[in-house]
């Protein structure tokens, strides 16, 4: 990728513009678009979306946005348009907070490892 990488940022709040926006300005991308997603419920595909409508070749979320959970499935699907995904922090640690706010009991207890009933309660 070239230096002046045509990217689009996604963010829920005033601070994680700020970390998008340099890191955007570290690396030399243009950042044509910023998703601004107070709810943090995009999907990926509507990423992906954004993506293609922009000709990014970057796609930027910091680490606690929902979406990097799924970072390699989001990665995947980029990777079929020619954009790639830069997962700013830590990758793949949304706060629990955030994650039960918006799945479905079942899928939340997907991404951390449980069943959605403890064994031996009753149903």
């Amino acid at each position: 990728m070239s230096n002046t990488a045509v990217a689009v940022g996604y963010v829920r709040d005033a601070s994680q513009l700020a970390v998008v926006q340099d890191h955007a300005r570290d690396q030399g991308y243009m950042l044509a678009r910023v998703v601004e997603d107070r709810r943090d419920t995009a999907t990926i595909s509507q990423l992906t979306e954004q993506a293609m409508d922009q000709g990014a070749e970057v796609v930027i979320l910091p680490g606690d946005a929902i979406l990097s959970a799924a970072r390699k499935r989001l990665e995947k699907e980029l990777a079929a348009i020619g954009a790639a995904c830069v997962v700013l922090g830590a990758p793949s640690a949304p706060t629990r907070a955030a994650l039960e706010q918006v799945m479905p009991r079942r899928d939340f207890d997907a991404v951390w490892g449980r069943h959605s009933k403890p064994p031996g309660a009753q149903r």
